[in-house]
């Protein structure tokens, strides 16, 4: 249902911001106006009402005095074009100046109270005073009377110029809003214009931010972090599409020699299985650069959604404890095809006085599926790196208001060249980029594909998720160790 006020509303709906400002503002000033005008004219009306009963009181006291002294008055008449009249006991005029017209109401203003009154004859209306003085002679009547259209005239012609003076300065206010609004648009303005340039503007383009620390600045700050963080989403993926075409690229066309090979070789059943094992490991490498690539691709967003005010509820240390006890029971099942031993430790937080487990334990930035991916990732490629015999420990400790989770192998290391990019996505050290058979025939296993180069990538990712930090290095009685650092929620 549309109501009336509605239907005034939309056509404004379809003028300019600095036009409804105006109007608004002009709107505003004229019902100010208005009532500055009726107020001083009640005003006005009430002065000149009062100066006019002083007048008529000023009229009549010089015979009321004398009346009330004076049973047979001397009555001379007044001046300045008085009007006033005096009628004695019997009824007689004794002394009137009035018009004909008015010397007809004395009668009934003799019976009157004394006191100011307005009276209407013949289609004029006057203002009178009545006097009632007394003497021996008995009570007499007087009357003093004003015409109330000089008032009247008096009254209209300031009101008339008040409200041209009104109409004057609202035409100047509604000037002055029009100007005010657009000097207050100009920053809105160039704003547009800016973001106008920015789809053809170099990508570092920002939005122009004016001095003034006011409602406009802060918009165009809060804009230019939005796009900040837009275009770094853009690049990261732009980044992530280009990396992972790259990556794929030469799977994929290892994978389609192979299959054309098999078709080749398919007289021959030794042959033919052969290359099936082997495309089965190019599409495992595909299917896991494609897991790896979803993960990430799920941790973003989610950071993109906690940057957009969406909250992560804490998780307390030993719940995260019992997850890396799960997680070490999965790396184990891959670890034991090459007899690789997996242990850990959980080493709990010391309590405070009189605290309880539950409730005062230390609690992190971190949920159990970001600490699964983080022992999952790293112990993984600690076991596919290990030759048969080897060993993995897992550590989890609380300490100096950090969690840590510290994971060490026996096993080669990396090249210290690989360290300072081990984290960046898909980078492998030189021996991880092909897929690579099982180090140690003997086991029997099945060849392992190579890594996607997005493991130590993704720890990174969930690490800084929860504001902490990973770094790793090579361990000087050899092998590798891996730090991640995440701190307390205070």
């Amino acid at each position: 249902m549309t109501g009336p006020g509605r239907g005034l509303i939309r056509p404004l709906r379809n003028l300019s911001l600095r036009a409804r400002i105006t109007i608004g503002s002009t709107a505003i000033a004229a019902v100010v106006i208005v009532l500055l005008v009726l107020v001083m004219r009640f005003q006005v009306v009430s002065v000149v009402a009062s100066a006019t009963r002083t007048l008529l009181d000023a009229d009549a006291d010089p015979y009321v005095a004398t009346l009330e002294v004076d049973s047979n008055p001397d009555l001379s008449p007044p001046g300045n074009l008085q009007l006033v009249a005096v009628v004695s006991p019997s009824g007689k005029i004794a002394l009137s100046t009035m018009p004909t017209k008015v010397e007809r109401a004395l009668g009934s203003l003799t019976s009157t109270k004394a006191g100011t009154s307005v009276i209407n004859v013949s289609g004029s209306q006057y203002r009178v005073v009545v006097e009632h003085p007394v003497n021996q002679a008995g009570r007499w009547t007087v009357v003093a009377a004003r015409n109330s259209q000089a008032e009247a005239i008096v009254v209209d012609d300031l009101t008339s110029t008040l409200s041209l003076t009104g109409l004057a300065i609202l035409v100047a206010f509604g000037v002055a809003s029009w100007a005010l609004a657009t000097a207050a648009l100009r920053p809105v303005n160039r704003m547009r214009r800016e973001a106008e340039r920015l789809s053809v503007a170099p990508e570092r383009a920002e939005l122009p931010v004016g001095p003034a620390e006011d409602e406009l600045a802060s918009l165009a700050t809060t804009l230019n972090a939005f796009l900040a963080r837009t275009r770094q989403a853009t690049e990261r993926e732009r980044q992530m599409v280009s990396d992972a075409s790259h990556e794929l690229r030469t799977p994929l066309a290892i994978l389609t020699t192979q299959l054309d090979l098999a078709s080749l070789d398919g007289d021959d059943a030794a042959a033919l299985a052969a290359h099936i094992e082997r495309a089965k490991l190019s599409v495992a490498r595909l299917s896991r650069l494609a897991n790896d690539l979803l993960a990430l691709s799920r941790i973003e967003e989610s950071e993109r959604r906690e940057q957009d005010g969406a909250e992560q509820q804490p998780t307390g240390w030993s719940d995260l404890g019992d997850e890396v006890m799960s997680a070490v029971d999965r790396v184990r099942l891959i670890a034991s095809a090459k007899d690789i031993t997996v242990d850990f430790d959980l080493e709990a937080p010391a309590a405070g006085p009189g605290s309880g487990s539950d409730t005062d334990e230390p609690r992190y930035r971190l949920d159990t599926g970001g600490m699964a991916q983080l022992v999952t990732n790293i112990a993984g490629n600690a076991v596919s790196a290990l030759p048969r015999g080897g060993g993995v420990f897992v550590s989890w400790r609380s300490a100096g208001g950090e969690g840590i989770l510290q994971i060490t192998d026996d096993g080669p290391g990396v090249p210290e060249s690989f360290i300072p990019v081990a984290f960046d996505r898909f980078t492998r050290p030189d021996e991880a980029r092909k897929s690579r058979p099982n180090p140690d025939p003997a086991t029997g296993a099945i060849p392992l594909p190579g890594g996607s180069g997005l493991g130590l990538a993704i720890v990174r990712a969930v690490a800084e998720r929860a504001g902490g930090t990973a770094s790793l290095r090579n361990v000087r009685s050899g092998g590798l160790e891996v730090t991640i650092r995440i701190p307390e929620v205070r």
